[in-house]
């Protein structure tokens, strides 16, 4: 029939036929998804301008990733296909690409590898400049002939500066005058009360005064200022104010929340702060800052100028350099360089111009010339009850000196521009809180609009060009002057400052990379809360928009609000006198409150999160999850919660509340006997991108427990361990009380109403996993713990007995029965070494490593020692550190005076560990672990440190120090240079070498300078150190900022706490005695070096192992640990493992830094669609590892680049390459497809702006 039809040629039938088989085909190519051949450029060719653009390779591997739309289909059936269908694909989905913003479906390859990622393993190397920070610094002469006078202009520059007025080839001289006002967010008062006192005031009389001074200009850098001042302000001035700046009368310069302290902060809050800033500008003035002044940080590293190049900055300005680079870059004329990261990079990224004030201090008695005398003639502040050496000096300008006085002003500006091959001057007009009063906005304005006047006026005469203006003119002058001339690269840093101005004697600004760790500490933990929020809100708010949950989307809006004073409160403490704890005693317990008040808001923010994520499509509870943490204030530790076991058919009823009954002194302190079948569940969130192994450690009530996995499967390896009342604030309490009036009182012991249970977790990237806890009435006892310790433990009732107190319910098995400790040193073992501790201090002594057939090797020396430095009163205080040099010896033994010494063992199947304890000054432990993976290579340090009420410990600078028989000598070449040429080699000292991290971001190498003290050798770091030579590498990962050196050969030490009575006389008028009790956790590592090790040609950039990263990460960002706690209603229905990568992880050196969603651009206070999603790749050392350990069973390295990864089941409507502080890039924004398209060089921070659908 179908035959006679078309043969007769029926039109009819024709079409219906033709119909049936473009449905089928429409059908079929729908359901094998097949991919987009079409060309998309690299992510990367689109972004910075860069050096050199990688080739273009128009494959489908390099489109696949984080994919949009419909349904999937097997990658076998996708690759069938492909070929086949390539052609007709091409011409069907080029115009599908537009409407879809490019983005890739669902259905389109996975798998496949991103070509221009480049190799797994890589060697970096260092980059070439003509200025190395390190080499030019070793050749200083610390103790030069004009010390005393404090100027460093001689007669050298003298004649320089005369022979360039006669040199007619020099350009004339230009001036650039900048008036400014450097406005501290807290220091001397609180950050509100600076505001509501002075900042205030200053910008209402900018935007008045402008407005009458047509040709004034101004600069301004604290964005948390002047978005409290926005906030309040009256519309009329807030548009006036955008004119300024859109104008470019009013510069904002740099942008971020707070001019940030360079040592201190970690990479993550250093950025976020950035962010905030710049965010909250595009969207209340839109502008984008585009150079940097940074004019007060005590010392600058290099990790500022990659961010702000990143954020597409022209260049950028800083001041507080060590007085002998101060004069080197005068004497060179080379005091404009470009800064360049130390890490070689194909495109050249991270490169900023910089310009280093060439003088002391950004006053005007120190910023106009080199001679500070004549400079106070220039500020002309004389303010009615104010008496300075400036108000008595500086004489208003009249028609009768005005001649006088420009010439007076014009040789010290000139003489300044002298120092640059140029000739451009940048003189700022400013200090601290300036302006704050309308006469001085007058006597500033009008005493230097007359000289500039005469000036120019007279140009024939003194041929100058000066104006009012802004930093951004300066650089804009310096370009066109240098013209086709390259200005002088530099790499490196300028750690450690010191001033000469003071005193006239060098004072090395290096105490406070440790002063005050407890605020330290704070900073940390708020950090790390923050960016776990951060990226669960994204998804969850995501989620919840997809999903139509209303009642989430309310909670997650009304709640954003905190997210933000969050941001602004860890940004707030980022400011140069807050986390390097240089703020009054007072003003430093008003930001811990912020920060104590935020932390708890980002956990309640997780709890909210995590409860949408862990709920199937059906169920909408809140309020279930409770963090394993209780903090009752910000002056204490976190307090870990047991968690409470319930009987399954008790929830709602009576019995729920009483199955853990009996843990008060009623019952006599001990848990009473669990409910049989008492259980309870907790959820584990891990907010790292990789997937991990963690050693978890969970309170409890009763020692027998067992836990079960997120698939219902029993542990076979878990721990119960003693809780004692000298690491626990509140356990030493509740004994105490206990113990009353009996032999025990103050004794150390266990608690009898808590434990630790210890067990090992394996963690999916970025994923929710729920563990259950249950009573386990039979096996549990093969896993407690054995303790050893003299004397530290009751018998079973013998506290009760002594004080007469029943307790029938206590099970036997509670008490930890304590062995009598074995003579002689102490040894722990595990897999991957032996370690040694001597038998009377209790401190490790040596580390006895295995090779893989447990075989042990040659031991190692790695002792531990604890001591401190005596501190010079009035020369060591918050800012300084130094020594006191009327004692015969720097050090001190700070343990000399506890006689009361403990020491704890505690052996079991998962962690063996030594404690020691001297009194309540210090308890110090030493873990290591049999887990059979990465752990056991390393070593776990927890040091509890409180030095007690003053005056205790007075003149107290305490470290730990690691003494082992690592080599770490700098090579012969470097001693030479440092010594100049001594005539006999056997002469040469051996000057020991260390690595230091800066900012968590990466490592600076430190040769130790010997005509400097150990002050002058301290360095910062944030999250690691390490030293090394041709056969091992001893590597200390930290939680927190803290100060760190080698000044021996074989020797790693870190501060860890200070104490000075005294103030150093740098403004804060007070000492630092209000220490409180701290814990510092530290993992050390002992790893191999590639054989054959010996100097790199090209030199090599030395960074972390892959291990040694992973483990960084994991100790800042630990996982989270919240307890399902719902006594009120039957439990919801969860799902008990909740992949947030359901693709896979990110790659091994792909660190997630933030996914950080963006504020509504008209409603500042709600979210929007958008977040920033914020990559670093980390680079890490292939050649170096553990003998032990492979870690491609934690992180395989695939070289793939980021594959299919996909946030949860989320869409995206556009995915959009910006700045690092997420500004669009240029005019035209640069979409990508998908994010497998990202390509990231080692060590590369980049930043992406992805915009969710709201809809499934």
């Amino acid at each position: 029939m179908s035959f006679k039809l078309l043969r007769r040629g029926s039109a009819r039938c024709i079409g219906l036929l033709s119909a049936f088989v473009t449905i089928l085909l429409c059908l079929y190519y729908i359901s094998i998804g097949q991919p987009n051949p079409t060309h998309i450029p690299d992510a990367n060719t689109i972004g910075l301008p860069v050096s050199m653009a990688r080739k273009q390779v128009p494959s489908a591997a390099a489109l696949s990733g984080f994919s949009v739309g419909g349904g999937s289909a097997s990658q076998h059936h996708q690759q069938h296909h492909q070929q086949q269908h390539q052609n007709h694909h091409a011409t069907l989905q080029e115009s599908a690409a537009a409407e879809h913003d490019n983005l890739q479906t669902d259905g389109e390859l996975e798998s496949q590898r991103n070509v221009n990622w480049g190799d797994k393993c890589y060697m970096l190397l260092q980059s070439q400049t003509n200025i190395t920070a390190a080499e030019e610094h070793s050749r200083f002469d610390f103790q030069p002939e004009w010390m005393r006078s404090k100027e460093y202009w001689d007669r050298g520059f003298e004649e320089r500066y005369e022979a360039q007025k006669k040199d007619k080839q020099r350009p004339p001289l230009k001036v650039i005058v900048v008036p400014h006002s450097h406005n501290d967010p807290g220091w001397l008062k609180t950050f509100f009360d600076y505001f509501q006192m002075d900042s205030r005031q200053i910008l209402n009389l900018l935007v008045t005064k402008m407005q009458q001074y047509k040709d004034m200009t101004f600069i301004w850098s604290e964005i948390s200022f002047l978005q409290l001042w926005w906030d309040q302000a009256h519309p009329t001035k807030q548009r006036a104010l955008k004119h300024l700046v859109n104008t470019g009368r009013i510069e904002i310069t740099t942008g971020g929340w707070v001019m940030t302290d360079e040592a201190n902060v970690h990479i993550y809050p250093m950025l976020d702060q950035l962010i905030e800033g710049h965010q909250w500008l595009k969207n209340n003035l839109n502008v984008t800052p585009k150079v940097g002044w940074s004019i007060d940080p005590f010392g600058h590293g290099s990790t500022v100028p990659y961010l702000l190049s990143g954020a597409q900055f022209e260049g950028t300005i800083i001041q507080r350099i060590h007085y002998a680079w101060k004069e080197w870059f005068a004497r060179q004329q080379s005091g404009d360089f470009i800064w360049t990261p130390y890490w070689r990079s194909a495109k050249g990224q991270g490169k900023l111009l910089t310009h280093n004030m060439p003088f002391d201090i950004y006053s005007i008695k120190g910023s106009c010339g080199p001679h500070p005398s004549i400079c106070l003639n220039f500020d002309f502040r004389k303010i009615p009850g104010e008496y300075t050496e400036y108000s008595l000096k500086a004489q208003y300008i009249t028609d009768d000196n005005v001649e006088e006085k420009a010439q007076l002003l014009l040789e010290q500006y000139a003489r300044t521009a002298s120092l640059f091959p140029h000739n451009v001057a940048l003189i700022p007009v400013g200090d601290d809180f300036r302006y704050n009063k309308e006469r001085e906005v007058d006597q500033q304005y009008h005493n230097y609009k007359k000289l500039i006047s005469h000036i120019m006026a007279n140009k024939r005469l003194y041929n100058v060009d000066i104006k009012f203006g802004t930093p951004s003119d300066y650089f804009k002058a310096i370009r066109q002057r240098m013209g086709a001339k390259a200005f002088p690269s530099f790499k490196g840093d300028f750690f450690v400052y010191s001033d000469i101005f003071s005193e006239g004697r060098p004072a090395y600004w290096s105490g406070y990379f440790t002063t005050r760790p407890f605020y330290k500490l704070l900073s940390s933990d708020l950090e790390h809360n923050l960016r776990a929020a951060e990226i669960i809100f994204t998804i969850a708010y995501n989620t919840a928009r997809q999903a139509k949950h209303e009642d989430s989307i309310k909670i997650y809006e009304k709640n954003y609000e905190q997210i933000i004073h969050a941001r602004r409160n860890l940004g707030l403490f980022q400011h140069h006198d807050a986390i390097t704890g240089t703020s009054k005693a007072a003003v430093m317990r008003d930001y811990a409150m912020r920060l104590f008040d935020s932390t708890q808001n980002m956990i309640r923010m997780q709890e909210a999160c995590i409860e949408l994520l862990l709920q199937n499509g059906s169920s909408h509870n809140h309020g279930f999850l409770l963090n394993e943490y209780e903090r009752d204030n910000f002056s204490k530790l976190p307090r870990k919660m047991p968690i409470q076991l319930v009987s399954p058919g008790s929830i709602g009823s009576d019995e729920a509340t009483t199955a853990t009954a009996g843990t008060g002194p009623a019952a006599g302190g001990a848990a009473s006997t669990p409910l049989k079948n008492a259980e309870a569940s907790f959820v584990v969130y891990n907010s790292l991108a990789q997937k991990r192994i963690e050693i978890v450690t969970l309170r409890v009530q009763h020692p027998n427990v067992r836990i079960f996995n997120d698939q219902g499967v029993e542990l076979k390896h878990i721990q119960i361990n003693p809780v004692w009342n000298i690491t626990d604030v509140y356990e030493q309490a509740y004994n105490d009380m206990l113990t009353a009036g009996t032999a025990s009182a103050g004794r150390i012991r266990t608690s009898r109403h808590q434990f630790e249970v210890l067990f090992v977790a394996e963690l999916e990237p970025l994923s929710l996993t729920t563990y259950r806890v249950q009573v386990d009435e039979f096996n549990y006892k093969r896993n407690i713990a054995t303790v050893y310790c003299d004397d530290c433990t009751d018998k079973p009732n013998a506290a009760e007995a002594g004080s007469g107190t029943a307790t029938p319910t206590i099970p036997s098995v509670v008490v930890f029965e304590a062995r009598a400790k074995p003579a002689g040193d102490i040894q722990l073992e595990n897999p991957s070494m032996r370690l040694l501790f001597d038998e009377k201090t209790g401190f490790l002594k040596t580390i006895t490593r295995k090779n893989k057939k447990q075989q042990l090797l040659q031991p190692m020396q790695c002792a531990i020692k604890f001591a401190a430095y005596r501190s010079a009163q009035f020369h060591s205080g918050a800012y300084l550190f130094k020594t006191d040099p009327e004692q015969s010896e720097a050090e001190k033994d700070v343990l000399e005076q506890y006689e009361d010494v403990r020491i704890i063992i505690t052996s079991g199947p998962i962690a063996s560990d030594v404690t020691v304890i001297y009194g309540p000054f210090m308890a110090h432990t030493v873990r290591i672990f049999n887990t059979r993976t990465h752990l056991d290579a390393a070593i776990y340090i927890e040091n509890d440190i409180d030095f007690e009420p003053p005056p205790k410990n007075r003149e107290t600078e305490l470290f730990m120090r690691l003494v082992t028989n690592i080599d770490n000598i700098a090579p012969a070449p470097v001693q030479r240079d440092l010594l100049k040429e001594p005539a006999e080699p056997s002469s040469m000292p051996e000057l020991p070498v260390f690595y230091s991290d800066q900012n968590g971001f990466q490592y600076h190498e430190r040769i130790k300078v010997p005509a400097i003290g150990i002050e002058g050798n301290y360095f910062p770091i944030t999250s690691g150190a390490f030293l090394q030579d041709s056969r091992q590498r001893l590597a200390l990962l930290t939680t927190h900022a803290q100060g760190a050196a080698s000044y021996e050969p074989g020797q790693l030490e870190v501060m860890l706490d200070r104490r000075t009575l005294y103030d150093d006389y740098r403004g804060m008028g007070e000492g630092v005695v209000d220490s409180r009790l701290t814990r510092h956790k530290f993992w050390l590592l002992v790893e191999d070096m590639p054989s054959g090790h010996h100097i790199d040609k090209p030199p090599s950039y030395k960074v972390l192992s892959l291990q040694a990263q992973q483990m960084a990460n994991a100790l800042r960002y630990p996982p989270n640990l919240y307890f399902l706690s719902n006594f009120e209603q039957p439990q919801p229905t969860l799902n008990q493992l909740v992949r947030l990568l359901p693709r896979g992880a990110l790659p091994c050196d792909v660190h997630l830094t933030t996914l950080r969603t963006l504020s509504d651009p008209q409603l500042q206070m709600f979210p929007s669609a958008s977040a920033l999603l914020v990559l670093h790749r980390q680079g890490f050392d292939c050649s170096v590892s553990s003998q032990q350990v492979d870690m491609n069973s934690v992180c395989p390295q695939m070289g793939n680049g980021l594959g299919a990864v996909r946030f949860g089941e989320l869409r995206l409507n556009s995915i959009e390459s910006t700045s690092l502080t997420g500004m669009s890039q240029h005019k035209q924004t640069h979409r990508l497809r998908s994010l497998a398209q990202i390509t990231l060089e080692p060590m590369e921070l980049r930043t992406y702006n992805l915009t969710f659908r709201g809809e499934l």
